[in-house]
């Protein structure tokens, strides 16, 4: 391990790369439609009304998942308002801790700095991870506390610790508050590796001791059964529609075909370990010769490592599980790319052992993917997407002119979320039927259209508007005076 003797980046180092890497431009895009909005709207709609346990959306309780995402946007939003750094903050801590916690997982899995050290960039600079910093939702904070329980499960498992133990239950519970059941798709992995022990071992790696589970049920629980109690039958509700319904129906529309796999996930794990895992396709029988196992697949069963079964297991099982689910998202598998990163990692090590140029290439591919990544969260100002609400908010109040949102609508029953929270205020929604009641209010009034704006039109009947196409989807509908009034429409382009 001549070559070996250094990690790439010591670990502070690695952590304040990647913190100005991820900072970096981290508001260029705005939050797009729908799920960027629908979480950012959440956590502001809680603030407005002074709530911290129940998430409000639309003026509804959402009780799709627990308030902890929303919570994590919700404090930055009273510092920094309804901005776009704002709803993505936390993503830079989640990233940050991320990387500790894959370079411990790795340090206790490999028993060796260098491993460590090779895995922990390796996560750093991956193609998906990198990416997760930029979209809001709950994943990248489940992954958190999934990578910390790993972690957690692995000193336990090499220092017989008992409080290394107890705090894995506790990352699980705070990971079951998070997003809920796919919090426990990590558990097999552990369980296989535990029981592997000889009997009499398995009762110093307590990872069923009395005390810890009880501190996961309490923890995992404690909301849902406080919100439960309050509300008669959501827990029903939570059963049903959240773990059977959207798991195994189409009910909620997430990519139910089995064929979206291909689609969704499958470029996902094929391009999302880039550019490491192309350095591996480069030097595939290398690779090969160290993964190999003799015996074909009955000695796969029986030949691994402890360390070899933990990681397969910590891949197939969440990954058969999320392939057979009715809903499908890419951020779903990113739990996935911290074991990812430790297989790399180690093959990196083995298969480099002998090169003493590893280390200097190793360095320039991570400044090349972090500069690639720099570059494109600043180009995203040069390609518009309608799905963007930042900019459709600047549109609205620049080219239009739109400074009070009480007097802009938007036309159908789907809230813009997005747009909500950038207006710092709730948006009404008009039916199209209720076109002119809506313009008979009186005053200058703004209707967004995404579509049947020519209808729209017929509805005004004879009312003075003007119509400014914002986009190639958005337009709006101005009514320039009160009700009533009778002139010829007009429009304008910009």
């Amino acid at each position: 391990m001549t070559h070996f003797q250094d990690m790439p980046w010591r670990l502070p180092v690695l952590l304040a790369i990647s913190l100005a890497a991820t900072a970096l431009f981290h508001g260029t895009r705005g939050l797009y439609e729908t799920t960027e909005g629908r979480y950012a709207e959440c956590a502001r709609e809680m603030a407005q009304t002074g709530s911290w346990l129940e998430p409000v959306l639309n003026g509804h309780p959402h009780w799709t998942k627990p308030p902890l995402t929303y919570l994590s946007i919700r404090v930055p939003y009273k510092v920094l308002g309804p901005t776009t750094w704002a709803a993505r903050f936390y993503l830079i801590p989640c990233h940050l801790i991320a990387i500790s916690a894959v370079w411990w997982l790795a340090l206790r899995l490999w028993r060796d700095r260098q491993s460590a050290g090779v895995c922990a960039m390796v996560y750093a600079t991956a193609a998906m991870p990198m990416a997760a910093t930029q979209t809001v939702s709950a994943d990248y904070l489940l992954t958190v506390f999934l990578v910390l329980a790993q972690a957690c499960f692995w000193e336990a498992f090499r220092k017989q610790s008992r409080l290394a133990a107890h705090l894995l239950w506790l990352c699980m519970g705070v990971a079951f508050l998070i997003k809920g059941p796919p919090a426990l798709l990590i558990l097999p992995a552990m369980v296989m590796v535990w029981f592997r022990l000889p009997k009499p071992d398995r009762r110093s790696v307590p990872l069923f001791a009395p005390t810890a589970l009880a501190l996961f049920f309490g923890v995992a629980s404690s909301w849902y059964v406080w919100e439960a109690c309050k509300h008669p039958g959501l827990m029903d509700y939570w059963l049903k529609d959240e773990v059977v319904n959207r798991s195994l129906s189409d009910k909620y529309n997430r990519n139910p075909e089995f064929y979206q796999n291909f689609i969704i996930y499958l470029p996902v794990l094929l391009f999302g370990m880039l550019p490491w895992s192309g350095w591996l396709v480069f030097r595939w029988r290398e690779v090969w010769a160290k993964i190999c196992v003799p015996g074909g697949f009955r000695g796969m069963l029986t030949g691994f490592s402890d360390e070899a079964l933990w990681l397969v297991w910590a891949v197939a099982f969440p990954l058969g599980v999320f392939m057979l689910s009715r809903s499908k998202l890419p951020l779903y598998v990113l739990p996935l790319f911290a074991p990812f990163a430790l297989g790399i990692g180690r093959i990196l090590v083995a298969v480099h052992l002998k090169d003493s140029r590893f280390l200097k290439h190793a360095r320039v591919t991570a400044c090349a993917a972090l500069m690639i990544f720099v570059v494109g969260k600043a180009g995203m100002a040069l390609y518009p997407s309608s799905r963007d609400m930042s900019r459709l908010y600047k549109a609205l109040t620049e080219q239009c002119g739109v400074r009070d949102p009480s007097r802009l609508a938007v036309l159908g029953d789907k809230p813009l979320n997005g747009l909500s929270y950038y207006f710092d205020s709730d948006l009404a929604e008009v039916p199209l039927e209720k076109t002119a009641e809506w313009a008979d209010k009186g005053g200058e009034r703004f209707l967004l259209c995404s579509s049947r704006w020519t209808e729209v039109k017929q509805k005004l009947g004879g009312r003075m508007y003007t119509e400014v196409p914002l986009s190639k989807r958005w337009h709006v509908i101005r009514v320039a005076n009160a009700a009533g009034t009778s002139s010829e429409p007009q429009k304008v382009t910009h």
